[in-house]
């Protein structure tokens, strides 16, 4: 699909929202917005903030990028080319507000952030980023591939007892980094940490015997999120049982992420096959994962949420076991659900479920 193509369909579905809303404008100022209105295009400077350092409004007939003259010139060659005209003021004057105005009048405009006098409307206008286009889909597949095979590569040659977690992340990132892909996170975490936390952000710590890898990573706004695991030395038969059994969860609720039911369905089955495996409330201990897109979780999924799921919508559960984890996002689909992270050099488990058959990534063995 063509960038330009995938902006007016995204157009459209805004200006459908402002009628909706009886709204004369809406002003777009959040990072993840961004990218999805300008079909992968970026507005941050620093990645560690959900705010962009410019904004798009977009009223019935006109779209804009407001930006100060620092960024301007980028927004126009590098982010937005032509589908946006750019409104340039002098970094110094903060007269974003005065541009809106100018250009709305007294006109009612909705905003995706907390403003005076602005409604906020970010509950309802993140659905639209919900059902991805084409566009869309084809860049989380090409994340999606590239992400896999760094991760499963570097944990297969690269990594070595001894090592640090830090020195892992630190190789992941920079494999990242030369495809274009921006790394957002990382729990690279081993041994007694694996099992002691749910959330191991990597430390300076030495690996001994497990190691598990689980990486956010965001591609022109999108992200994916996966989770691999490799043991030195032969696997116990207890933990190759309990992963497996942790991967078999993972794929019942990935088949039973249907359009148009209720997104907790998947996770209500993971807590009847926790229990029925013998890992009952284990899924107290950390959330199973909800839908994705340009935040790693959309919606964190419990066992009372109503949403409904969408058709094309990026899902990524990520039931866990004290000990292990099993996490590949996909995206819904009418027939089987599209795999966005999947096992590619690694060891495979043959799974089926509900006439759907799952090629899942095993747990490495290093002998």
């Amino acid at each position: 699909m063509e960038r330009k193509e995938e902006v007016k369909i995204k157009l459209e579905k805004v200006r459908n929202f402002l009628r909706e809303n009886d709204l004369y404008a809406v002003l777009i100022k959040k990072q993840p917005n961004f990218s999805w209105i300008t079909a992968g295009g970026v507005n941050f400077v620093g990645m560690a903030t959900e705010m962009g350092v410019t904004s798009v409004l977009i009223t019935e007939k006109d779209q804009f990028v407001i930006a100060n003259k620092i960024e301007a010139r980028r927004m126009k060659d590098e982010e937005v080319e032509d589908m946006f005209e750019v409104l340039e003021y002098e970094w110094y004057e903060d007269k974003e507000m005065e541009i809106v105005r100018t250009i709305v009048g007294n006109g009612k405009v909705g905003c995706d952030v907390l403003l005076p006098d602005i409604q906020f409307v970010d509950d309802t206008f993140k659905k639209l980023r919900y059902e991805l286009t084409e566009g869309e889909i084809e860049r989380y597949l090409y994340l999606g591939e590239k992400l896999s095979r760094i991760v499963e590569e570097v944990l297969m040659y690269e990594t070595k007892p001894g090592e640090t977690e830090i020195e892992v992340a630190g190789k992941i990132s920079a494999k990242l980094w030369k495809e274009g892909i921006e790394p957002t996170a990382f729990m690279i975490a081993s041994d007694d940490r694996i099992r002691n936390y749910r959330h191991p952000i990597s430390k300076n710590k030495k690996i001994e015997k497990v190691v598990m890898a689980s990486v956010n990573a965001r591609y022109k706004g999108l992200i994916a999120t996966m989770t691999r695991m490799a043991h030195f030395g032969k696997i116990p038969e207890t933990l190759k049982k309990q992963y497996k059994d942790n991967v078999e969860i993972e794929c019942i609720m990935i088949a039973k992420t249907k359009i148009g039911e209720e997104m907790r369905v998947p996770v209500l089955s993971a807590i009847e096959e926790y229990e029925k495996r013998g890992y009952k409330d284990e899924w107290k201990l950390h959330h199973q994962g909800g839908s994705m897109g340009y935040y790693p979780r959309d919606i964190r999924v419990t066992p009372t949420t109503t949403e409904k799921i969408y058709r094309n919508q990026a899902f990524c559960w990520n039931p866990s076991i004290t000990g292990t984890k099993s996490e590949d996002g996909f995206i819904t689909t009418e027939k089987v659900p599209i795999m966005i992270t999947k096992p590619v050099i690694f060891p495979t488990l043959k799974i089926e479920v509900e006439g759907i058959t799952f090629i899942k990534p095993d747990m490495l063995e290093v002998l």
